[in-house]
């Protein structure tokens, strides 16, 4: 295996090792001389979670504590906060409005002196659009899409980065495949994850600096509080499944393991990524 490229070895089947023929390596390549396994290897690494309370957010939060990070999750309101952590094995957790800024800045103020320092954020708080075809939409509503789903991820993802600056990290935004393919009634929540996108690979052009990877993720349906209302409906189920390559739904385990994945520090090369996970659905 590895064509006779310097570096690359045989080794077990689906795990392919690198060795550093020259110089070493680390999160930048700056030199470790440790070998390296393209596998997840996330244990204690400190990680903010939005949107973790439920959903996504809260199947990766306990993928990633079982893996051994430690992780801080972020609701919108104390009760559902209360809620998800009584289920789950983490180091704590905070609320705010996703689309207040100095709420936003706070809870990650606090969740970086209780975890002493932060690895990585996972930007997942969001909402859904309307469901209405475009005439008929809320500007009102619109414009909430836009404060929680870009502006808000946008607050979250700088003051995270603030609190990696000497030491690097990652950052996994959350969009949608609906930024890459928009879908008929959602012009609003289209919309914002196609900025969500955008934001994604300007952060990673602008962090560069501080050795913090960012990318985007970009599920399809995936079976969660958000989403239920369509999946539960058979005739709507049927038509949304006909779209879909891979015939079926999303699972939240799949979103969390692609998450862990783009954290780990073995993955900033990837930094300005967009990772589609929509079983097919963005092509």
């Amino acid at each position: 295996m590895g064509g006779g490229i310097p570096g690359i070895r045989e080794s077990t089947p689906g795990c392919v090792w690198w060795q550093p023929t020259q110089g070493g390596y680390d999160r930048w390549g700056e030199g470790d001389p440790r070998l390296i396994v393209l596998t997840s290897s996330i244990s204690d690494l400190r990680v903010i979670i939005s949107g973790g309370t439920s959903g996504l957010g809260q199947a990766t939060a306990e993928y990633l504590s079982k893996q051994g990070a430690r992780v801080w999750i972020l609701g919108s309101n104390e009760d559902s906060l209360s809620s998800a952590l009584k289920g789950l094995d983490v180091a704590g957790g905070g609320w705010a409005d996703a689309a207040d800024e100095q709420a936003v800045v706070a809870a990650v103020a606090e969740a970086v002196a209780s975890l002493g320092g932060l690895d990585g954020a996972f930007v997942n708080a969001g909402i859904d659009g309307e469901d209405k075809k475009a005439d008929e939409l809320s500007a009102d509503h619109f414009r909430r899409v836009l404060d929680v789903n870009v502006v808000g991820a946008f607050v979250l993802a700088r003051e995270a980065a603030k609190a990696m600056e000497e030491d690097g990290g990652a950052i996994v935004i959350n969009a949608s495949v609906n930024g890459e393919r928009a879908e008929k009634g959602f012009a609003d929540y289209n919309a914002s994850k196609a900025a969500a996108i955008s934001l994604a690979q300007s952060l990673a052009l602008d962090f560069s600096d501080r050795k913090v990877a960012v990318t985007a993720i970009c599920p399809g349906y995936v079976r969660t509080r958000m989403t239920e209302g369509y999946l539960e409906d058979p005739t709507v189920a049927e038509e949304l499944v006909a779209d879909i390559p891979a015939g079926r739904f999303g699972e939240p385990g799949e979103i969390a393991r692609l998450v862990g994945f783009l954290l780990d520090p073995a993955s900033s090369y990837m930094t300005g990524s967009v990772v589609s996970i929509a079983g097919g659905r963005n092509v």
